[in-house]
């Protein structure tokens, strides 16, 4: 990742950080003000409850004053009444409709004794009738005062709406409540708290709206304390993750130079493998031929006529020489092929990506791409890195060389994947495949078909690959060939196939 692109991601993630505080903050000051609100609704309403209770005794303790004489003792309730809406300020009037005169007659003259006497009419028993009047400003109490059992007379109260739903304390900022009769609400209305008074007599609904915004902005101290924290904490994380990059591309640089001595170091010791098996190969024939005609010599000395002497001491000194060279010769070759691996868990997939960059890093051929692909699995094998890295590469050396004079596409693909409990590399070309003689004779040494070439490259990684335990493949496909190996799978790899 480069400088620009990490700091842009380190820009956005802390504007979203500080994007995310703000709504954060915002939705607390939401619901802080909902509660606020809330339980200014809840104390409203109850005292708005205990007002109408208070309106219920006053209508029983008006009636039971009309029913203690007929007719009723006008001037006392007339008395009564100033004191009531002298104490409670909510109640604007209070009237006594004669409802047995036709028509029936206000004897206070507060209200419309047509409206009375009509609300009175519907009320059955001792019920309370309520009704808005005034453009809905006003309610209208009618109880009917019944003297055995018949209503001659009906008690009015009039109540101030705006003066009933007034609070004791104030509301929170931008909150209004409003009340009205419960059946005049409003269908479907949304307001910040809805409740019904808890009267029997009234039915009455409470509601508190606001015109504070939906989504409150946080207080300007808030925003700046959050921007610098913020800003602050992406420089960190910018300079945190740069230290970071640094380092990790010095041990990538670390481990690429580690990797390419390695390669290095197992290129000189290959060529020189093939160098020296070149050499034994040569000289195994001629010496044996020198052995064969020794020991013949010995034996002709030890005919009659032929004098020991003469040829015993040199025909000893070139077998013992020539026997001399073979053990030398052997024991050079057995020390090539025949050294003890450093086994260790190798990431099959891993090893592919590393011996492409080194192939990539150098001169391809004109046209030519490389490769690699997987299955997304991780594929362990114990083998030695070293010796495993040089098959990859001479098969991925080998499949550049077959495309350079191809003609088409010219790509070259290392496929890593695990099938059947076993790891699987191939790799695969686009060049002109292998002839019948040549798949005939692939892992033959001393065989090539390129120029120049001594024929032991494919021998040898057949070689490693059976002592990792493997089998080596190779023949044509669709188009061009590939090779592929198959390795076992090691036990820490099947481990965790078997957890997951």
């Amino acid at each position: 990742m480069t400088g620009t692109r990490r700091r842009s991601i380190t820009l956005l993630s802390a504007v979203a950080l500080f994007g995310l505080a703000c709504v954060l903050s915002s939705l607390l000051l939401r619901q802080q003000a909902a509660a606020e609100l809330a339980k200014a609704g809840q104390t409203l309403h109850r005292l708005i409850s205990q007002r109408a209770d208070q309106h219920d005794a006053h209508l029983t303790s008006l009636s039971a004053l009309v029913q203690a004489a007929d007719p009723a003792p006008i001037a006392t309730v007339e008395q009564v009444a100033a004191s009531i809406t002298r104490f409670y300020p909510r109640i604007v009037g209070i009237d006594v409709v004669d409802l047995a005169t036709t028509p029936p007659a206000s004897l206070l003259d507060v209200t419309d004794p047509a409206i009375v006497a009509a609300e009175a009419a519907q009320a059955s028993g001792a019920t309370v009738r309520t009704r808005a009047i005034d453009d809905g400003t006003k309610l209208l109490l009618v109880k009917r005062a019944l003297t055995d059992g018949v209503g001659h007379y009906a008690i009015a109260l009039v109540i101030d709406i705006a003066r009933l739903a007034a609070s004791d304390v104030a509301l929170p900022e931008g909150a209004s409540a409003e009340l009205g009769l419960a059946e005049h609400a409003q269908a479907g209305r949304k307001a910040a708290f809805n409740a019904d008074i808890a009267s029997r007599t009234q039915p009455l609904r409470l509601s508190l709206a606001t015109t504070a915004p939906r989504w409150p902005t946080p207080p300007p101290a808030f925003l700046i304390v959050s921007a610098l924290l913020t800003a602050l904490g992406a420089l960190l994380v910018d300079r945190l993750l740069e230290a970071r990059a640094r380092a990790s591309e010095a041990a990538r640089k670390a481990a690429l130079a580690a990797q390419d001595a390695r390669l290095a170091h197992a290129g000189r010791v290959n060529a020189m493998g093939e160098l020296a098996s070149g050499i034994a190969h040569e000289l195994t024939q001629p010496l044996t031929a020198i052995l064969s005609h020794a020991q013949a010599g010995q034996r002709l000395v030890q005919r009659r006529g032929v004098e020991p002497a003469t040829l015993a001491p040199a025909l000893d000194a070139i077998a013992r020489n020539a026997k001399r060279a073979g053990e030398i010769l052997g024991r050079l070759r057995a020390w090539i092929s025949k050294s003890e691996p450093d086994l260790e868990i190798v990431d099959l997939a891993e090893l592919a990506r590393e011996v492409a960059h080194l192939l990539t890093t150098g001169a391809l051929p004109a046209g030519s791409s490389l490769k690699v692909e997987s299955d997304g699995s991780r594929p362990l094998v114990r083998a030695d890195r070293v010796q495993l890295e040089q098959v990859v590469f001479n098969l991925g050396r080998n499949g550049l060389d077959a495309v350079a004079e191809a003609k088409g596409e010219r790509i070259v693909t290392i496929a890593v994947a695990t099938e059947a409990g076993q790891a699987v590399l191939s790799v695969a070309d686009s060049g002109p495949g292998l002839s019948p003689e040549a798949q005939a004779r692939l892992f033959e040494p001393f065989f090539t078909t390129k120029p120049g070439g001594l024929g032991l490259g494919l021998a040898l990684c057949n070689r490693l690959i059976e002592r990792f335990g493997g089998t080596l493949d190779g023949g044509n496909a669709a188009s061009g060939a590939v090779f592929s190996f198959h390795l076992p799978l090691a036990a820490e790899a099947v481990r965790r196939e078997a957890a997951e």
